[in-house]
């Protein structure tokens, strides 16, 4: 099993592979939901420009175990995380319950 650091070292070379410009940076946002997760990958060129990066599957492995090691407890529940970068090395993870999610998921998967 991995550790919580090199899961964020693997997200930011996920994304970095991606990206063969100048930038000023990048980011995923995620909702995830056990077996599946949705990304909002992109990065900001020199230029300003907003620019798409792939999630894909390598990218869900990650945040699963992210998720398996940092949800050990009912205290510790996210459904929602951003995760931050800039081209220093600098990052940002944020995670958060969105209750609203929850419930609509409950609700699909009840249909």
């Amino acid at each position: 099993m991995e550790t919580i650091d090199s899961i964020y070292t693997a997200i930011a070379q996920h994304m970095l592979n991606q990206i063969d410009e100048e930038w000023s940076g990048c980011k995923v946002d995620v909702e995830f939901f056990e077996g599946a997760a949705e990304f909002d990958t992109s990065y900001i060129s020199e230029q300003g420009v907003e620019c798409d990066l792939k999630g894909g599957y390598p990218l869900f492995k990650l945040f699963k175990e992210l998720h398996e090691l940092t949800t050990d407890n009912q205290d510790n529940k996210w459904n929602r995380a951003k995760f931050s970068l800039e081209p220093s090395g600098k990052f940002n993870m944020e995670f958060e319950w969105d209750q609203e999610l929850a419930d609509e998921i409950e609700r699909l998967s009840n249909e």
